[in-house]
């Protein structure tokens, strides 16, 4: 059954999920730091640092591609709307998952996207402070 709540929602979420690509942007540019900077570092905790550095920008990266795919997938819902049971069958067919019994309620589909953008803006800001305290041990160093 469509609700016009939903559609507000689905409005709400879809610009945030959108906007967590500036996050992205940011941790390509931390990335790409990592690679020029670190590969060119001395020592065991410098390159230990930017090692972890670029393991948190891997890390941001697939919540980046969870939050792109979330995207177009609300973006779905919302073009199709009070269609959330077809929806969560053929996700769990792509998946190869049993079908689910009854269909998540958009407040659970919410949450569960807000919460992937979270970790992803956790993981740009370790990232970050990774990559600080490497610029700092390369430079002492």
């Amino acid at each position: 059954m469509h609700n016009p709540e939903n559609t507000v929602r689905l409005r709400v979420l879809l610009g945030f999920l959108k906007a967590a690509r500036v996050l992205d942007h940011g941790s390509s540019v931390l990335l790409l730091s990592t690679v020029l900077v670190g590969t060119r570092a001395n020592g065991g905790l410098a390159v230990g640092l930017w090692g972890v550095a670029g393991l948190l920008g891997l890390l941001e990266k697939y919540l980046a591609w969870r939050v792109a795919l979330d995207t177009e997938f609300f973006a779905l819902l919302l073009e199709h709307p009070g269609q959330e049971a077809a929806f969560d069958a053929a996700l769990a067919e792509f998946l190869s998952r049993p079908p689910v019994a009854e269909t998540r309620t958009m407040t659970s589909r919410w949450q569960g996207a807000r919460r992937l953008v979270q970790q992803q803006a956790v993981a740009l800001a370790a990232q970050a402070l990774a990559v600080a305290v490497g610029v700092a041990c390369t430079v002492i160093w």
